[in-house]
């Protein structure tokens, strides 16, 4: 028989479950951290860009692999946005934050604190960002 006091814990259960699934979510329905980096040439000024790597070692050696030069070296390696300026004399500087505008601004500041007349070659956003 149903009594009130069942009905109760009935009604009630539902709301423990979804309460202990918010506090501590499915390891799946978490996000991974992906990895993006930004190769440079200091001979060349010619960059290198990869995104979405499982590893930071793994979007390093894209990045590498994508500058093309042997002299190439990891300038930055973050999970959200990144971009890097170069300005003459292959002068250059980078940027990383969670929006590209940002990691674009810090890029030319850091930049026009070695050298002149600094240009974005390279920005990158890890997905979600």
């Amino acid at each position: 028989m149903l009594t009130p006091q069942t009905l109760s814990k009935l009604t009630r259960a539902p709301l423990w479950a979804l309460a202990v699934f918010a506090a501590f979510p499915l390891a799946g329905a978490q996000a991974k951290d992906l990895y993006a980096a930004i190769a440079f040439s200091p001979s060349s000024g010619l960059a290198g860009s990869a995104w979405n790597y499982d590893s930071a070692d793994l979007a390093e050696t894209e990045a590498f692999l994508q500058c093309g030069q042997q002299d190439c070296y990891t300038a930055v390696t973050f999970n959200k946005c990144g971009a890097i300026a170069v300005g003459d004399g292959f002068g250059m500087g980078f940027g990383q934050d969670k929006t590209s505008e940002k990691a674009i601004t810090l890029a030319l500041g850091t930049c026009g604190g070695y050298t002149t007349n600094c240009q974005i070659t390279a920005t990158v956003c890890n997905d979600g960002f």
